[in-house]
């Protein structure tokens, strides 16, 4: 069997001058525009999907600068592009098919009138929420009415072998969608996942309960707590696959403490 030498496969990506120019100009271009996300501060607010380490949300309310990455991971910001792509995609489909059973995020939480001061932007199909008190700041994917019930409707995207082996909604999902349900007052959850690669589906059922809610509030207050303290609170627990510097842009500032 012949194999190609690096220098062969690199050539084939262009044929000519002009088109060798072009491709560096443009994988420049998308070097900048992730470059420039990285270097944005996070708010200093909660955010659900990382609500699964009170240590991240810690750093993030005191104001501390995340690690920089060293190398810019185009693969990571191409699969996060395509989970954007699944979620605009199954939103479309549900808002053109479901009628008045897609609810208006905003005119559900007008009606709801929660406990807590809001506001509400929308961006296409996102509708992002920030909240003064606590300090949170999300998006939910929707709000349902599916079998005579108002439910949370999340969208999330899986690689392949991941999705594979999917059985029940991820751990760090969990997390996140018992802080949506319960900043929205919405119990009843569905989660449907969608494989980056092939499209296939799987869909789940979840339930929030009284004691989940409790528990995402007490959160909040510990973890603000422990920033007007200045101490750090517990760390995941050991061997908790999040805590990594693949998950966690906090990683090594987090060993200081």
């Amino acid at each position: 069997m012949a194999f190609k030498s690096i220098q062969e496969v690199h050539l084939a990506s262009f044929n000519s001058a002009v088109s060798s120019q072009f491709l560096d100009d443009y994988m420049n271009m998308v070097d900048k525009s992730i470059l420039e996300k990285e270097q944005t501060m996070p708010s200093r607010t909660f955010a659900p999907s990382s609500i699964r380490c009170k240590r991240i949300s810690w750093f993030r309310l005191r104001g501390v600068a995340p690690e920089q990455e060293v190398n810019v991971d185009r693969g990571l910001q191409f699969r996060a592009d395509i989970g954007t792509a699944c979620h605009h995609l199954i939103q479309s489909t549900l808002i053109s098919n479901l009628g008045n059973d897609w609810i208006n995020v905003k005119d559900y939480l007008t009606e709801l009138n929660p406990p807590y001061k809001y506001t509400c932007e929308q961006l296409g199909f996102e509708t992002r929420i920030e909240i003064e008190d606590p300090p949170i700041k999300f998006a939910p994917d929707g709000i349902i009415r599916y079998k005579d019930k108002l439910r949370l409707f999340e969208i999330k995207s899986s690689e392949h072998s991941s999705f594979v082996e999917l059985k029940e909604p991820k751990p760090v999902h969990v997390d996140q969608i018992k802080c949506y349900g319960t900043l929205l007052s919405l119990p009843a959850a569905l989660v449907l996942y969608q494989d980056r690669q092939y499209g296939d589906l799987k869909c789940y059922e979840f339930t929030i309960s009284d004691s989940d809610m409790k528990s995402i509030w007490n959160m909040f207050d510990e973890v603000r707590k422990h920033v007007d303290m200045n101490i750090a609170p517990p760390k995941l627990p050991k061997g908790d696959p999040w805590c990594s510097p693949a998950h966690c842009r906090y990683f090594n500032k987090c060993k200081e403490w």
